[in-house]
């Protein structure tokens, strides 16, 4: 029995810039190593797990369903999409038993919370000896990077009049080893330049910087670093356990109808504009479409593809996770179900 230590990678960043369609690619780009992507869902949700494990159903060999309502998707290139509901420890125990199925872990931290939580959780006396965390990867949203979103003022745009979010933009960007700068096919070329010099102004440190378009990057570029990050962990340039967000963020699931796709994204972009929504993502059932529309906003703006078909036996329906804060959710319920049809 294989006794080392299972390389696992931290990957961080706020909402919408980019992890799960980043982790979406690893588990289906040829890496040579059987990945597990750990990703925490909501309970009523479990949208970034079935962005995770693929658009083809045919990707599937089993599931495993586990205690605390979490799940193994094993997909049939050998890696692994592990859904946790309730008990992250629990689920990183079951991989810990499964040394000969996996050789690497990525966890993708929700946009939301502070990335120590989860390095503390690795570091603990019981998952420290099964786990080394290889590395921490940060993720920048690079359009908005170019348009000074989430940065403090000195020089620089400030557009963030919440401090909690500041801090955590910054923390997650203060733990990293490195930072993908993502969606830089957004940003106009002459921009593009601009992004390095606006990163290096926010950053306490000198992590390495990558740039990625459509959250494409050579695997060999992020596993396999050995930054042994746990033994800084204790001298991190901020100390993140000394601050606590004002206020919570809210996650609300709106479960609709076949919608007319146009109309449902002026409705959410209504929204957006009316209140604090930072991030939508879901998936939408259209009137004499056999494909599933993906429904993924950040900002103002939305963005729309097809994934696949709808199986034979699926339930079909509309499924949106809004995420912001201080949200009326009576009033995005409302203003959604005009987009049925």
């Amino acid at each position: 029995m294989n006794k080392q230590k299972i390389p696992t990678t931290l990957v961080t960043g706020f909402l919408g810039s980019g992890k799960t369609t980043l982790l979406s690619n690893m588990l289906k780009q040829p890496s040579g190593k059987r990945i597990a992507v750990v990703v925490n869902v909501p309970r009523e949700s479990g949208i970034d797990s079935e962005i995770l494990r693929g658009t083809d159903l045919d990707s599937l060999d089993k599931v495993e369903r586990l205690p605390h309502g979490n799940r193994i998707y094993h997909l049939r290139n050998g890696c692994l999409c592990c859904a946790v509901q309730d008990d992250f420890a629990h689920m990183m125990w079951e991989l810990a038993n499964r040394t000969d199925q996996i050789d690497h872990v990525m966890i993708e931290a929700p946009g939301t919370e502070l990335p120590t939580s989860f390095l503390k959780r690795l570091n603990s006396e019981v998952l420290s000896e099964k786990f080394t965390i290889d590395s921490v990867l940060t993720v920048a949203d690079g359009p908005a990077l170019s348009e000074g979103r989430y940065m403090s003022s000195g020089g620089r745009v400030s557009r963030v009049v919440d401090a909690g979010l500041q801090f955590l933009y910054q923390a997650q960007l203060d733990i990293a080893d490195v930072v993908l700068i993502s969606k830089t096919d957004l940003v106009m070329p002459v921009l593009r330049k601009k992004l390095m010099e606006k990163l290096s102004w926010i950053l306490n440190h000198e992590p390495e910087i990558i740039s990625m378009q459509h959250g494409i990057v050579n695997p060999e570029l992020l596993l396999n670093r050995c930054c042994h990050s746990e033994e800084r962990f204790e001298i991190d340039k901020v100390n993140l356990d000394e601050y606590e967000l004002s206020e919570g963020f809210d996650s609300i699931m709106v479960k609709l109808g076949k919608v007319d796709s146009d109309l449902l994204v002026s409705r959410l972009q209504m929204l957006i504009h009316e209140q604090a929504v930072y991030r939508a993502k879901g998936f939408a059932e259209l009137p004499n479409k056999m494909m599933r529309q993906v429904v993924q906003g950040v900002g103002s703006r939305i963005d729309r593809s097809y994934d696949r078909r709808w199986g034979v036996d699926e339930a079909r329906s509309t499924r949106l996770q809004i995420i912001g804060r201080g949200l009326d959710a009576e009033r995005l319920m409302v203003t959604l179900r005009v987009a049925e049809v």
